[in-house]
C-alpha cells in the first residue's frame, strides 16, 4: 500500500489555492483536493458536530449509547392528545397541561436527569404528565378511591405524575427517575432497600434545597446514635409503585450526601449493605460530633449530663419533703364550744 503524509508547508486554511490537502508517495496522483472538497467536508463536519452537541446536551445521556426508549405515551394511553415537549433519552409528554407550566416542569425535570445521568450513567425513561383537565383516567393506577398522584413501573422505563400540586413535579420526578437509574444500571434487576429510596431522596432533597435543614433535622436526632441501625438491603426496589408526592419526605437524603462526599458517586452503584452500614456508622458519628463541637471520642457529657440529672432529682425532693412536712405541720383551728342554752328546750 502506497505511504501516505500530509503536507502541510504551503496549506492556508480557506486559502482559494490547488495545495493538496494530502498527498501520496511519489507517482501517485493526489485524490484530495482543497477546491474540489472543501465544501462537503466543511458540511459533513458540521453536521457531525451539531449531531454530538445535540447528543450530550440530551438529558439522560453521557456515553457513546442510551438505553433503549420505550412507548410514548400517546401510544400507551390513547384516550387522551398529549403534546411531546421533549424527546431523547428522558421523553416527557403532557396532556391538558398550559405551556407556561409545561416549560417549568420540563426545566426542573431536565436539570434532575442531568443531574442523575452525570453521577449515574445513561439512562432512559418516559414521562408523562397529566392533568385533571385531560381526557386521562385518574383512577387508572389507583388501588383506593384516592386519585392518582405518581406511578411509576420499571420495566416499562414509564413514569406517570398528576400535576395537580405544581410545587411537588420537580422532585417527584427527580426521586422517579433516580429509582430508573438505579433499576436499569443494576442490570434492569431491583436495586436494594431501602438504599434506593434513600438515593432517590437524596435527588429530591436537591431539587427542595432542603439538604442543609435535613441536616440540621437529623443532626438533632442522632445525639445517641453512633452506630448503624439501618438493613440495608432488607428488602428491594417495587417493579411498580404508586406514591403521594405531597408526603413522599425523608430527612435521610443528607446520609446520601455524606456518603458521596466521602466515597464518591461511585457509591451510587454499590449494593453492598455492609458498606452502606460502615459509612452510616461514620455519618452518625460526624453529626454527633458536629452537634457537641468536638471530634474526640470522650464521654464526658455522660457525667455531666449524670450530675445535672442528679442535682434535679435532690431538688425535687427536697421539695416533695418540704410540702410534706409543712402539710404536716399545719394545726386545725379548734371547734368553737356550742352557745349556752342555744339547743335547750
Amino acid at each position: 500500500m502506497p505511504s501516505a503524509t500530509f503536507d502541510c508547508a504551503g496549506y492556508r486554511p480557506f486559502a482559494r489555492t490547488a495545495t493538496p490537502f494530502l498527498t501520496v508517495s511519489p507517482g501517485e496522483v493526489s485524490v484530495y483536493q482543497m477546491d474540489r472538497y472543501r465544501s462537503p467536508v466543511i458540511r459533513l463536519v458540521s453536521i457531525l458536530v451539531v449531531g454530538v452537541l445535540a447528543a450530550v446536551s440530551a438529558p439522560g445521556l453521557s456515553g457513546p449509547a442510551m438505553a433503549a426508549q420505550g412507548e410514548s405515551c400517546a401510544q400507551r394511553f390513547p384516550e387522551s392528545e398529549w403534546i411531546p415537549v421533549r424527546s431523547g433519552a428522558v421523553s416527557i409528554e403532557v396532556t391538558g397541561v398550559p405551556p407556561g407550566l409545561t416549560d417549568r416542569f420540563v426545566r426542573e425535570i431536565d436539570r434532575a436527569a442531568s443531574w442523575i445521568a452525570q453521577d449515574m450513567g445513561a439512562f432512559s425513561a418516559t414521562v408523562c404528565l397529566v392533568s385533571g383537565e385531560s381526557a386521562f383516567d385518574l383512577q387508572r393506577f389507583s388501588a383506593d378511591s384516592r386519585r392518582l398522584r405518581a406511578h411509576l413501573d420499571l420495566p416499562e422505563q414509564l413514569f406517570v405524575l398528576n400535576i395537580s400540586r405544581y410545587g411537588f413535579v420537580g422532585p417527584a420526578s427527580a426521586y422517579a427517575l433516580a429509582q430508573h437509574a438505579l433499576w436499569q444500571h443494576n442490570g434492569d434487576a431491583s436495586f436494594p432497600e431501602p438504599i434506593a429510596s434513600a438515593i432517590g431522596q437524596w435527588y429530591r432533597a436537591r431539587m427542595l434545597d432542603r439538604l442543609e435543614q435535613y441536616r440540621r433535622d437529623v443532626m438533632f436526632t442522632n445525639f445517641f446514635d453512633t452506630e448503624a441501625i439501618v438493613d440495608w438491603t432488607r428488602t428491594e426496589q417495587k417493579l411498580v409503585q404508586n406514591w403521594d408526592p405531597e408526603t413522599n419526605f425523608a430527612s435521610i437524603g443528607h446520609f446520601i450526601e455524606f456518603a458521596v462526599e466521602t466515597r464518591g458517586t461511585q457509591m451510587l452503584s454499590q449494593t453492598d449493605g455492609a458498606r452502606w452500614s460502615q459509612i452510616e456508622g461514620e455519618w452518625r458519628v460526624s453529626l454527633r460530633n458536629e452537634l457537641r463541637g468536638r471530634d474526640d471520642p470522650t464521654t464526658g457529657w455522660v457525667g455531666g449530663g449524670a450530675v445535672v440529672i442528679g442535682v434535679l432529682l435532690v431538688a425535687m425532693m427536697a421539695i416533695t419533703l418540704g410540702l410534706i412536712s409543712k402539710h404536716r405541720r399545719r394545726r386545725h383551728r379548734p371547734t368553737p364550744q356550742p352557745i349556752p342554752g342555744l339547743f335547750s328546750e
